[in-house]
């Protein structure tokens, strides 16, 4: 099997092949769905990520769940912790210091329950394995943070068929890709 390094480097190649491409369809189905499942309607706080170009992009989303939840952002730090900070306006956020769109300030949250955490991710397996940008945040973050829910979301070329994982990968419990749950 291909090492997840190789595997990583191969995907985000195939990133930048796909610039350009219009996924406007296939992500808004996605949105509509998660708008109107359970999953989302039952939620309390949504933590959610700012899209970036290779990403599904959920601003849909966003918007509804200022407007009708509570909303959070990540905020990575430098020494690979990440924290997420209530959002109540999307034009609070600024470049952060990895590059990513995040809050500039916010009370930082902590999600339970009733918290539906949205996790971008370079691709998934139907295992629900997910393979990230290679820092590690958000399985460190997973992993102290089990009660919430997690749902992976991506586009239909970021399904694949196996990903290789290490002992402290973190699998999402259900998968959101053009519309459909798995």
């Amino acid at each position: 099997m291909q090492s997840k390094e190789s595997l990583r480097t191969q995907l985000i190649t195939q990133e930048k092949v796909l610039r350009g491409t219009d996924f406007s369809r296939e992500d808004l189905a996605s949105c509509n769905a998660l708008l109107s499942s359970t999953l989302y309607t039952d939620a309390d706080w949504v933590f959610a990520y700012y899209p970036i170009t290779s990403e599904v992009d959920i601003k849909a989303v966003l918007h509804d769940a200022i407007a009708h939840k509570h909303l959070a952002l990540p905020v990575s730090e430098m020494d690979g912790t990440m924290t997420f900070r209530e959002v109540t306006r999307l034009d609070q956020l600024h470049r952060g210091s990895l590059g990513i769109t995040e809050p500039r300030e916010g009370n930082t949250v902590v999600p339970t329950a009733r918290t539906l955490i949205l996790v971008p991710g370079v691709a998934f397996s139907m295992q629900k394995d997910r393979i990230g940008r290679g820092k590690g945040y958000y399985d460190r973050y997973l992993q102290k943070h089990r009660e919430a829910f997690t749902l992976g979301i991506c586009r239909s070329h970021q399904i694949i068929k196996k990903i290789p994982t290490d002992q402290w990968d973190i699998r999402v419990n259900a998968l959101l890709c053009g519309g459909a749950f798995f």
